[in-house]
């Protein structure tokens, strides 16, 4: 009840702890991938910074008097100032001819831009010249076209649009009008110039375009460059996990350890108190002078204290010995086993209640087996012990059966008990542990730890089966040698 009471007390504590800890986790990877964000956005910005210079003076240099490429200024005189009477007329006296003469002029001009376009020879000539080595893509686009009557006022002829939600056959971005190319995207980061001409003076045009370059794998490359960083990220957030669950699983098992010490300590206490009560009760009558005259009231609390002190060097040794159990140190005979169990059952039955059952059944005979008569015998007690202690059957069955599987010797033991869930077997040998149950035991914990113990004392192993609520099934295996010294 105690510890009940304690672990509900700590359970709002575990749960603050924990959520603690993850809430600390999530900032502490937050911080890190704005910091990673950051690093990128600035290699991302500074990335072929010199290139982009380099390749911007060279193409400034190259369209000088000219527009978009060469030959562009050409095209575009053609289209648009061999229309300005035209685009006049029409703005001035029809807007809706306006618009579509404006989208007419803005198609052809597309056309002939793109057809006659000698951007790719020219940004090649560039790449030769600046001796540049990086696997360059370019995009030369076109923004805007306005022209002006009056010098002051400017009509766009083109702009992001004007062809509507969807242009048949016309490329276009965010930021105009597609003219050569074949990079992916345009954006600030690969900008290399952005160049508007405009004549301040009636009946001129004012052009603006840009030009983008820039690697076909430019993530790729900027990630590269951001691996010592992205490493080390990395690094940091690994260390710091193994670091929480080292120390979050080490704590758990403090916890555990705890809670078996608190458990261990009392079961002790009452499993002690109950036969050092009794002996001091039995102690205190004898002291009575009435009871000490009558021979068979003191042969009856002799006998009481008798029992009760070999309880208590039991449980002392139980305690005790398990600590120096090993291969090494034990000490094995040749035993008939069927004759073995049968002994053991039948001696074990001698201080069971009439409610109590065990069968044994042998499909063996003649199996001579090295082991340690002691160990063997306090082996199957604890689990005798455990088939009848965790068990409310009205008749408490106990099956025995020898048999041969898997080139093994094999003894079952099998009971109608409570059973044991899988969380519950997972720990069931564990040195204190005592499963969670609503039947009131005694013990210390340590019967089926005993067992494990012994198991491996001998080099034997157990397969254990249990369902709640039908029983348990313990199976232990003993290999098989044909030596003629025994299994």
């Amino acid at each position: 009840m105690v510890k009940e009471k304690i672990n509900r007390l700590l359970l709002p504590s575990i749960i603050l702890y924990r959520s603690i800890a993850i809430c600390c986790m999530a900032i502490l990877i937050v911080v890190q991938a704005k910091l990673i964000y950051n690093t990128y956005e600035l290699k991302n910005r500074q990335y072929n910074l010199d290139e982009k210079e380099l390749i911007n003076d060279a193409y400034k240099q190259a369209i000088r008097n000219e527009v978009l490429f060469p030959g562009g200024a050409k095209i575009l005189k053609q289209h648009i100032d061999n229309n300005l009477v035209k685009f006049q007329e029409l703005y001035t006296n029809g807007p809706k001819e306006f618009e579509a003469f404006q989208k007419q002029v803005s198609e052809e001009l597309y056309k002939d831009l793109t057809r006659y376009s000698t951007m790719d020879s020219l940004f090649r000539a560039i790449h030769t010249q600046l001796a540049l080595t990086n696997d360059l893509q370019f995009l030369l686009i076109l923004n805007n076209i306005a022209i002006t009557f009056d010098g002051i006022s400017y009509i766009p002829i083109y702009h992001k649009g004007v062809f509507g939600d969807a242009p048949v056959n016309i490329r276009e971005v965010s930021q105009g009008m597609l003219i050569d190319g074949d990079l992916s995207f345009a954006n600030r980061e690969n900008l290399v110039t952005s160049i508007s001409i405009s004549d301040p003076s009636p009946n001129t045009l004012q052009v603006s375009f840009s030009l983008y370059v820039d690697q076909y794998n430019r993530q790729i490359a900027i990630l590269k460059q951001m691996v010592p960083t992205l490493s080390l990220s990395l690094m940091s957030i690994a260390f710091v996990l193994l670091i929480y669950y080292f120390t979050y699983r080490n704590w758990l098992k403090q916890k555990k350890l705890a809670d078996m010490k608190s458990d261990f300590l009392n079961s002790i206490t009452h499993e002690f108190n109950t036969p050092i009560s009794a002996i001091l009760v039995a102690n205190k009558s004898l002291q009575n002078p009435d009871i000490i005259t009558n021979y068979t009231r003191v042969n009856t609390l002799t006998g009481i204290i008798k029992r009760q002190t070999d309880r208590l060097q039991t449980l002392v040794n139980q305690a005790l010995d398990i600590t120096s159990m090993s291969k090494e140190n034990i000490e094995k005979e040749s035993h008939d086993l069927e004759k073995l169990l049968e002994e053991i059952i039948n001696d074990y039955e001698l201080k069971t209640p009439e409610k109590v059952q065990i069968r044994y059944t042998a499909f063996t005979s003649g199996s001579i087996v090295l082991l340690n008569r002691f160990l063997f015998t306090t082996m199957l007690y604890n689990i005798f012990d455990n088939a009848l202690k965790y068990n409310n059957a009205a008749i408490k069955n106990i099956t025995v059966i020898t048999d041969w599987k898997e080139r093994h010797l094999t003894v079952s033991i099998k009971d109608n008990g409570i059973g044991m869930a899988e969380s519950t077997i997972s720990h069931i040998f564990e040195k204190f542990y005592r499963g969670k149950h609503n039947l009131q035991t005694g013990g210390l914990g340590l019967g089926l730890f005993y067992v494990k113990q012994s198991l491996e004392a001998h080099g034997w192993r157990l397969h254990l089966q249990s369902q709640i609520g039908v029983g348990s099934e313990f199976c232990i295996f003993i290999p098989y040698h044909t030596n003629n010294t025994g299994l």
